[in-house]
C-alpha cells in the first residue's frame, strides 16, 4: 500500500511539472513595474504590476496566486489566495494585473529587528500564478522579484511662534512661524502643504503653502504662513484670546513631498500652545 502511495506521488509530481512546462510555453508573465504607494509612518504597499500574455488559441484563467514576501532575507509573510472570480487572458489574448503587498512598520519591526534606524531594507518575493482551464488546473507559472523598500519615519511639526504685527478690535496681522524636521535618513522634498489653522478654539483660516523647499536628513525646514484676520468674520472674542501670552494652536493638514521613493502625500497634525511675540516686545 505504501508502494502504491508512493508511486502515485511521484506520477502527481511529475504531471505537474509537465502540466506547469507546457503552460510556460502558451503563457508568458513579465513585471512592467513596481511601484511603493500610500507611504506614511504607519507603512506602505508595493505594488507590482505584471503583463499575462496568452500565444494559445484557448482562453485560460487565473484561479491562485501564492508568495514568499522575504525583507532582508527574513520572512515577512506568506500568502496563497484563491480568487473568488478568476481572471479570464482571452487566446492570444494580453492582461494586466497587480499584485499588492501591504507593509505595516508596526509588524515589520516586530518580525525583522533592528531595521527601525535603516534608510531602507531588501525584499524577495517568490511564488506563483495558477492558471486553469474550463475549471481544471493547468499549472503554475512561478515569478521572482527583487528590490527596495523605504523606512519612512514621518516628519516632526515644531511651532516656532505666532508674531503679531499689528492688533485692533477689528482685526490683526499676524505670522504663523512652524518648522518641520526631517526624522529619515534621507532627504525629503516639500513640494507644497494644504493645512487648516485653528488659534484658541477659532478656525482663522485654511490654505496652501507653496514654498518649494528640500529639507535634508536629521534637519529642519522653516515655513511663514502670514494671516489678516477679521474678528468680525473669525470671531470678535479672537481679540482678547490674542493678548495672551500663548495662545492654544492646531495645525493640521496634508503635504505633498518627494522622495527617492516617489512622490507622496502625508497628513500631519499638531495641538499645542504657541507662544505669541509682538512687534513692539
Amino acid at each position: 500500500m505504501k508502494k502504491k502511495v508512493l508511486v502515485l506521488g511521484f506520477i502527481l509530481f511529475f504531471v505537474n511539472i509537465s502540466l506547469s512546462d507546457t503552460l510556460k510555453k502558451k503563457i508568458t508573465v513579465s513585471l512592467e513595474e513596481k511601484k511603493i504607494q500610500d507611504l506614511s509612518p504607519s507603512g506602505f504597499s508595493v505594488v507590482f504590476y505584471i503583463n499575462v500574455s496568452n500565444s494559445s488559441s484557448k482562453a485560460y484563467y487565473l484561479s491562485n496566486y501564492d508568495y514568499r514576501f522575504m525583507v532582508n532575507d527574513k520572512q515577512y509573510i506568506i500568502i496563497d489566495s484563491n480568487l473568488e472570480e478568476a481572471i479570464r487572458i482571452d487566446a492570444k489574448g494580453r492582461t494586466s494585473i497587480c499584485l499588492p503587498v501591504k507593509i505595516t512598520y508596526s509588524h515589520l519591526f516586530q518580525e525583522i529587528e533592528g531595521i527601525e534606524s535603516e534608510e531602507k531594507a531588501f525584499f524577495y518575493l517568490m511564488g506563483g500564478l495558477t492558471f486553469s482551464e474550463h475549471g481544471k488546473r493547468r499549472g503554475r507559472i512561478p515569478i521572482a522579484f527583487s528590490g527596495e523598500i523605504p523606512i519612512f519615519n514621518g516628519l516632526d511639526i515644531n511651532f516656532m511662534q505666532l508674531r503679531e504685527n499689528s492688533l485692533s478690535f477689528t482685526g490683526a496681522d499676524l505670522n504663523f512661524y512652524v518648522k518641520f524636521k526631517n526624522t529619515n535618513t534621507f532627504n525629503i522634498l516639500v513640494e507644497k502643504a494644504s493645512y487648516n489653522l485653528v488659534l484658541g478654539g477659532y478656525s482663522i483660516g485654511n490654505g496652501v503653502i507653496r514654498e518649494e523647499k528640500e529639507i535634508e536628513k536629521a534637519k529642519e525646514g522653516a515655513f511663514s504662513i502670514p494671516l489678516l484676520l477679521n474678528f468680525f468674520e473669525v470671531g470678535k472674542d479672537l481679540y482678547a484670546v490674542l493678548q495672551q501670552k500663548t495662545v492654544t494652536c492646531r495645525f493640521s493638514g496634508q503635504m505633498e513631498v518627494y522622495t527617492r521613493w516617489g512622490r507622496f502625500a502625508i497628513p500631519f497634525e499638531k495641538n499645542e500652545k504657541i507662544a505669541i511675540v509682538r512687534s513692539s516686545s
